[in-house]
């Protein structure tokens, strides 16, 4: 019981400066209550002989914080890369969101932040709603917009690389 009220008595005093160094980094408080709380799983492995054996246990403290909220960003820069990498993941989007009542309503929130990100390139939104609101293939959409099907094609890809540019960079830049 007297190892409890160690541990408890440490938790309480780098808690907070965890937290702060957790959310300075990663900025979203959820995300940091969870870095902070992993950041305590791993002390607890580490075992009450490695922690006696540290000198300064505060920064000791938040070098772990630190990589495990290095650790979460290079995950989500992962998950951003991967959804944008893989060229049908608004279709399979769209599929997934029609079984859903739920999913339909974040995949149609999803695709007016598309949307709105597009806003500066008329021709790529077109493209765009064509295709991913209204479910046009190629075919009909160089016929609707009186284009040919390469020309569908080569949008469809600015498309995907403005996106790609919009929503990774930003998760490069925080890493």
């Amino acid at each position: 019981m007297a190892d409890r009220t160690k541990f408890e008595r440490i938790v309480d005093k780098f808690q907070t400066m965890m937290y702060i160094t957790a959310f300075q980094m990663v900025k979203d408080k959820q995300i940091a209550e969870d870095i902070v709380q992993e950041t305590w799983i791993k002390v607890l492995k580490q075992g009450e002989e490695a922690i006696a054996q540290v000198e300064k246990l505060g920064p000791w403290l938040k070098t772990i914080t630190t990589r495990t909220a290095i650790d979460q960003l290079r995950k989500e820069k992962r998950s951003y890369v991967y959804l944008f990498q893989e060229a049908s993941w608004i279709e399979e989007m769209a599929l997934y969101a029609n079984n859903f009542v739920e999913e339909c309503l974040n995949y149609s929130l999803l695709l007016e932040e598309l949307e709105q990100s597009m806003s500066k390139y008329p021709k790529l939104l077109r493209v765009f709603q064509l295709k991913f609101r209204l479910g046009c293939n190629d075919q009909q959409i160089a016929q609707r917009l009186q284009i040919s099907k390469a020309a569908v094609k080569t949008r469809v890809f600015r498309v995907r690389e403005l996106l790609k540019q919009t929503y990774i960079t930003p998760c490069i830049s925080t890493a």
